[in-house]
């Protein structure tokens, strides 16, 4: 649909389930902030259709704790001002737990692994608003979403888990970051940490390597290796999925496989981190 308004302004926008890809919506959904500040092109472009599982940032420490499902793109743009991108979601909601798996106390607490339904809940935003494009696990109806941490995922887990945690404590909780090596019964982790830094002036940390050692004041229940095991009892310590991509650079000589991420979605205690490459 085409709508043009007396001021200029042209809407375009989609409600149906499908491709909807304009030349304004990719320009507007692939743009982010270099290092100077200055809009770059050069970053992925991500493509929005209705339907999708997107996760997004909200909350306390602006974090991509939750998931929503698209149903409704429009793209506004004023003459030869850049086009406006907005997204109509509903915010998917996470359903009971089996008894086996330890649940919040706090219904409250964002939930980022599980199964979900489509809420009641309805929000408008940006492209910079959402984090990742989650392909979960369908139910036969198509009411049900499953999204798990899968192999080759890298996600952001509670440090000092405890099923105790309160959302108003959520600003203030610590984090670490791993890979998923293994989901068969348990989740076998690698945990990662910053190995290059992007300008000091943002203080983000956009390459990430497997950890070499622990760092003392880790979880004790998580041992003393790099290689660790999450039971599955406590999937809820799985907060969010970092956008990543593997990547290989040459460090000290030698070749080494990183991963490059999303520096938004890095929690703060690990994005000041004083590594070193």
């Amino acid at each position: 649909m085409y709508v043009t308004s007396s001021d200029g302004a042209t809407t375009f926008s989609s409600s149906r389930t499908g491709n909807f890809l304009s030349p304004g919506l990719s320009c507007a959904a692939s743009r982010e902030r270099n290092e100077d500040g200055e809009k770059s092109n050069t970053s992925k472009v991500k493509d929005f259709q209705t339907g999708q599982i997107w996760s997004y940032y909200s909350g306390k420490d602006d974090l991509p704790l939750y998931y929503c499902r698209i149903e409704k793109i429009t793209v506004t743009q004023v003459f030869e001002q850049e086009a406006v991108v907005k997204i109509c979601v509903h915010r998917l909601k996470a359903t009971p737990f089996p008894d086996n798996v330890i649940q919040w106390e706090d219904k409250k607490m964002p939930v980022g692994c599980g199964t979900f339904v489509v809420s009641n809940s309805f929000e408008k935003f940006t492209t910079d608003d959402v984090s990742l494009q989650v392909v979960p696990q369908t139910s036969m109806d198509g009411k049900e979403y499953t999204i798990l941490p899968k192999i080759g995922d890298v996600w952001a887990i509670y440090r000092f888990w405890t099923c105790h945690k309160e959302f108003e404590d959520m600003g203030s909780c610590s984090y670490a970051i791993v890979e998923v090596l293994d989901d068969t019964l348990d989740y076998k982790v690698l945990a990662l940490e910053p190995a290059l830094f992007s300008n000091e002036e943002t203080g983000k940390n956009r390459i990430f390597r497997a950890a070499e050692s622990r760092n003392p004041d880790w979880d004790g229940e998580d041992g003393l290796e790099v290689r660790f095991t999450i039971p599955k009892s406590k999937m809820l310590r799985f907060s969010h999925q970092i956008p990543a991509t593997r990547v290989t650079k040459v460090i000290n000589g030698d070749v080494k496989e990183l991963f490059e991420v999303d520096a938004r979605a890095i929690p703060s205690n690990v994005r000041f981190q004083d590594h070193g490459a």
